[in-house]
């Protein structure tokens, strides 16, 4: 069936033998499969191209069900509602470009391991203090997506398990106190990429990450 969105001037559904759709608000299109036809490269095998973004894709699908266990169900399906699109969409879109060919997160500044509507404090260090890391910023706002009573948050990446993100097991600080601090798992690992953001009191709304690596 055809269907012409007279909105937006987009076509979408089946015209002949090719099929149009929208994904991430473009118009894309693929060829209509003839039922009992095999595809090309079900007889060939799928290129070292192909395989590598094939093994990407699970790669960043596995990681934010582990993320949606470990960290939060709420953050990235917040952000995904705001934007009018799916979480499991948006997680990918905005981190795909951070993995390898093996699945292996490769890019750990790039990556956005949170995204949301409250700002991040200014300047924001991490000195560490025996096996605690003591957090510092600036803050002088006293708006909406800048409330005091706003919650530091601590994303983990350790150095050892990179596929397996999880929040610190003690974390402390408020937007106000402007200051903050965190220990890691060591029983896991003393070395992580670290990823600092906010959560507001009703634990809905969330900020930008902001990554360091600390050892």
């Amino acid at each position: 069936m055809k269907i012409f969105d007279f909105f937006n001037g987009k076509i979408r559904g089946r015209r002949g033998n090719m099929i149009y759709y929208t994904w991430n608000g473009e118009t894309h299109v693929k060829r209509y499969a003839i039922p009992g036809k095999k595809r090309k490269w079900e007889v060939e095998g799928h290129t070292p191209k192909q395989q590598e973004i094939i093994t990407r894709f699970k790669a960043v699908q596995l990681f934010y069900k582990e993320y949606m266990k470990q960290v939060s169900p709420t953050v990235w399906r917040t952000a995904a509602k705001a934007q009018g699109k799916i979480a499991p969409n948006l997680f990918n879109s905005t981190n795909f470009r951070c993995f390898d060919g093996t699945g292996e997160i490769t890019d750990f500044e790039g990556f956005v391991f949170t995204v949301g509507k409250l700002a991040l404090p200014r300047d924001l260090q991490i000195k560490r203090e025996g096996n605690r890391f003591l957090v510092t910023w600036e803050e002088e706002r006293e708006w909406k997506t800048a409330a005091a009573t706003d919650k530091m948050q601590v994303g983990v990446l350790y150095d050892n398990l990179t596929r397996s993100p999880r929040l610190a097991p003690e974390v402390n600080g408020c937007r106000g106190d402007l200051q903050g601090e965190f220990t890691l798992d060591e029983s896991i690992g003393c070395t992580a990429h670290v990823y600092i953001f906010f959560a507001g009191e009703n634990q809905l709304d969330f900020s930008d990450s902001w990554y360091t690596h600390v050892e």
